[in-house]
Formats: structure tokens, sequence, C-alpha cells
């Protein structure tokens, strides 16, 4: 049996990210909620980062309720679900997280660090070294094997490094992108890269894109850096991705995390990738494009949706995968759709089976209702046992890879792959017992997986 990997989770905290900046970035719709958002945004994010303090205070307390109600009444209670959890640490965060899955079985979670405080109006948090230090000291080694992250490269910090700036807490920049994250990778049990290109950065080509990067708040005076500054630092993260066998996995859908509203359309499309991947020196670069470029209201075949081009790229590419995370599987009404789309997609894109990567998106997936359900409603969508064309749905085997074969070949976690060498190694120095997952693939073998 091989082991159940969720190669797409958060554990951050309020305190890790620019809140205030990034909800004021989002795309709301509605007229209530676009006119109350520019005066109410500020307050939710003063609320949920400091919801220790404020509870301790009648006044305040009653305050940040008052703002919890607008947002439950305005877009959701799972808002109120999700900006709660905001406001835990990230050990809290992470032990909901197993408790949650402990039933699914999920034997190795993929928490992706985010690092995009040189993109929004700033609001102070905590360095990207601290975090990374945190989750080593907190995190890695006392869930012992149980969870391992992907650390946050930002081609900004690094040029904002280099350029020897302040970052946008007005302390000198002391650590670069890449350095930090070759010691994550090599000494602090973190197993690969995540990008998000929708924050004002193409993968590769950031010539073409210097005008549009001028819509983004800092970019227009303190941190501007020119296309070919931008793809000197990526080069040089990819070289060191091909040279390790580190994967990277990147943000791409549209309307989620964006710098600014339809910034995904400017910097993240899927088929932008393919300007690094057409060169041959990273051809066998790792990739799981996030999120698998899905757009709820498209689905497969929809005018904008990315997931056609997402699946081009499998057949092209060898080691290009997509993960499903926080698709709206959890609603029953949505299942007949995804349903069809995967029968017509898996019949033109069979390849699909072997690149596809079972991902929940926790803790954004908090606000989806029954978000419980998640996993077992994907294998419901693309299982045979469960639809009437079994010619173009998964097989038992290919289930199995969808909820961690796949991922071992992703992640280099196969025998032999330099990832699982240096976790072996990291588990010897640190005296951490072979994890359940890892045994799961020595006593299979694991051949079986392509």
């Amino acid at each position: 049996m091989k082991p159940v990997i969720d190669v797409h989770t958060h554990i951050f905290s309020a305190k890790d990210i620019p809140l205030k900046g990034y909800l004021l970035s989002r795309k709301y719709e509605g007229i209530i909620i676009k006119n109350l958002s520019k005066v109410v945004i500020p307050w939710i994010a003063r609320c949920i980062r400091n919801k220790k303090e404020n509870d301790k205070k009648f006044f305040s307390r009653l305050k940040c309720r008052l703002m919890m109600e607008i947002v439950k009444t305005v877009m959701g209670k799972g808002y109120v679900k999700w900006g709660d959890t905001l406001s835990k640490d990230v050990v809290i965060i992470a032990k909901k997280m197993i408790e949650t899955y402990s039933d699914d079985g999920t034997d190795l979670f993929i928490p992706l660090m985010i690092d995009y405080e040189y993109w929004f109006i700033n609001s102070p948090d905590r360095h990207l070294k601290c975090q990374i230090d945190s989750l080593y000291k907190n995190i890695i080694l006392p869930f012992k094997g149980k969870i391992h992250p992907f650390v946050a490269f930002d081609p900004a910090r690094e040029l904002a490094f280099r350029k020897e700036l302040c970052d946008p807490d007005s302390n000198k920049e002391k650590y670069g992108s890449l350095q930090l994250v070759k010691n994550a990778i090599e000494k602090y049990g973190f197993i690969g890269v995540k990008l998000y290109n929708s924050m004002g950065y193409k993968p590769f080509n950031n010539a073409d894109v210097e005008d549009k990067r001028k819509k983004i708040a800092y970019h227009q005076d303190k941190y501007v850096f020119s296309g070919e500054e931008y793809d000197q630092v990526l080069s040089e993260l990819y070289d060191y991705c091909i040279d390790n066998e580190v994967p990277i996995t990147t943000h791409c859908g549209m309307y989620g995390i964006e710098s600014y509203p339809d910034a995904s359309f400017d910097f993240g499309q899927a088929i932008f990738w393919c300007e690094v991947l057409e060169q041959e020196r990273y051809k066998d670069l790792r990739l799981n494009l996030a999120h698998f470029g899905w757009y709820e209201k498209e689905g497969f075949e929809g005018k904008i949706t990315w997931v056609k081009d997402i699946c081009w790229m499998m057949k092209h590419y060898a080691h290009l995968f997509a993960d499903i995370s926080c698709h709206k599987v959890t609603k029953t009404k949505n299942l007949t759709k995804f349903k069809e789309d995967y029968k017509k997609m898996c019949k033109q894109f069979p390849i699909v089976k072997k690149r596809l990567l079972f991902g929940t998106d926790w803790q954004v997936l908090l606000k989806e209702p029954n978000y419980r359900k998640f996993k077992e409603n994907y294998v419901e969508v693309l299982s045979k046992e469960n639809n009437n064309d079994k010619d173009h749905r998964f097989n038992n085997d290919e289930i199995e890879n969808f909820l961690g074969g796949n991922a071992l070949n992703f992640l280099g976690l196969k025998p032999g792959g330099k990832n699982l060498e240096r976790l072996e190694k990291f588990y010897k120095k640190n005296k951490i017992k072979t994890p359940k997952w890892l045994t799961k693939i020595k006593s299979s073998g694991n051949d079986d997986v392509v």
C-alpha cells in the first residue's frame, strides 16, 4: 500500500503575513462588501492578529465580535472559522490539521510556506527566517516525520538583499531568499520550494511584464527591479532545484492570492511555465501547478480556465504535476459537473491519471462547508466504482497513485531520490524513528509507480 500524502496544506498564522494588505487586495463581489472593505478590513486584520490580547479587554473583545459578525453576514461563516484559525499559534493549527484528517489515513502533510511581505501594503509580520526556524523547532522535529514543509522563495526579497535595501518593516534585509531555501532544504527537513507568481513575477521573461508590475503598491517606488534581475535570481533557484532534485509548487489558480485583482492573468498563467520548461537545462524540473488552474464556474472546458493548458503540458513535460487543492467538491451539488469534467479530461488526456496530486489546501479549506469530506468526495469524483463510464475513470491502483503514489514521483521520495536520501540522513541525525509513510514505501517497493 502506498502512503497517503497531502501535498498542499498551510499552517501559517496571521502574524506570518501582511494580513491587512492581503485582505485589501482581494477581489470582492457585491456592492456592500466592496464599499465596506476599505473601512472594515483594517479592523478585521487587527482583531485576528491580536485576538489573545483583545480577549482580555471587554470593549476590544466586543468590537472584534462585531467585526466578525459583519464578516459572517457578508462573506459567510466559513470566513469566520478561517479567521479564527489564523489567530492561533502554528503548533495549534498543525495539531488541528492532523486531528481533522486522522480518520482519512493521511501519512504525510506538506505545508507550503507563504512569503508575500514585499507585495502588499505592509503590516508588520514575522521575518521569513524566524518562520523557518520556528517550523523546524516546533513542527518538523516534534512531529517526527509527519510534517515536512516547502520553503517560500521570493525573488523580490532576494533582490532587496543583494541591493542592501530595507524590508517593508524598515529593517535592513539580512537574509536572501536563495540562501534561506538552501539551508531549509539541506539542514532543516524542508523538502521543496513554494512560489507565488501571481504576486508580480512570471516564471521567466519578466521584461515582458515590467509595466504591469507598476500596478503593485511597493513596486511604484521602493522595490523597482528589472525583468532581467527577476529572471537572474529565478534561474539561480531553478539551477539549484535541478541539481538537487528539489520540487517546486507554484500557485496556479485565478482569483486567489494576487497582489491586485486579476494579477494571476498577468503573471501566473500555467502556460507561462513553458518558457522555463522549454529550456534544455530545466526540462526535468519537478513542478506542481497548484489548484490545477481550475476556475469553478467553468471547469475543464471553460474559456478562461487553464486546465486544458496544464493537461497539454503534462503530455510534453515529464515531471509536470497538478494538485486539486480547495476544489469545490465539498458541495454535493457540484459533484456531477466534476464527474463530467474528469470523464472528458481522462478520455482526451489519460496522462492526468499519472500526474494528478491529492492536496486539501488546509487551512484555507476551512472556509468551505463540509470540508472534512473533501478527500471522500474527490475519490467519488474520480473512481470508476462510482461512475457509469468505467473506461475513462481511475481504477483502484490509480486512485492510490492520486492519493500518494504520484506524489512520491513529484517529491522525489522514491528509493534513490536525493530528497529521500536527505530525509533519511535528517532522521538519523535527529534520532527520529522511520515514519509510517517511509515504512510503506520500503515495504511495498512502489515499483508500479511510474
